[in-house]
């Protein structure tokens, strides 16, 4: 066999512009916004399910309870990491490249192939426009 294929990893490195770091931001006060209305959500969905397991006397009321403090932590770790997300975003210098996502794409090595050059490739973008592959 002389050659054969495989999948490697691509890294998107996105270029950054104010552009950049608006639409970012907006973005993760969108995951902000969303996040609160999960957490709205599941409040009022346990009080009612709460309620009505209290009044039948059911034994389930902790793990109700202990259920929705689990949800409400997750979404309330998650929400703090995009307030950081934010925060670093917006300390980020203009022209600065950053690893915004990792894909897989397959590649076909022969006998002979300089293994580096091949295995690492990366795509930058600049205010959603590729311009550079590497």
């Amino acid at each position: 066999m002389e050659k054969i294929i495989v999948n490697r990893k691509i890294f998107v490195k996105v270029k950054v512009t104010d552009e950049f770091k608006k639409l970012f931001t907006q973005e993760m006060q969108n995951g902000i916004n969303k996040l609160d209305a999960e957490l709205s959500f599941l409040e009022q969905r346990a009080k009612k399910v709460i309620t009505e397991l209290t009044i039948k006397g059911s034994s389930q009321v902790s793990a109700v309870r202990e259920q929705l403090e689990f949800e409400k932590q997750k979404r309330e770790e998650t929400k703090a990491n995009f307030i950081e997300q934010i925060r670093v975003a917006s300390t980020l210098e203009n022209g600065k490249e950053v690893v915004r996502g990792e894909l897989e794409g397959p590649i076909e090595v022969k006998i002979g192939d300089n293994w580096e050059e091949k295995i690492q490739r990366e795509i930058v973008i600049e205010d959603g426009v590729v311009i550079e592959i590497r």
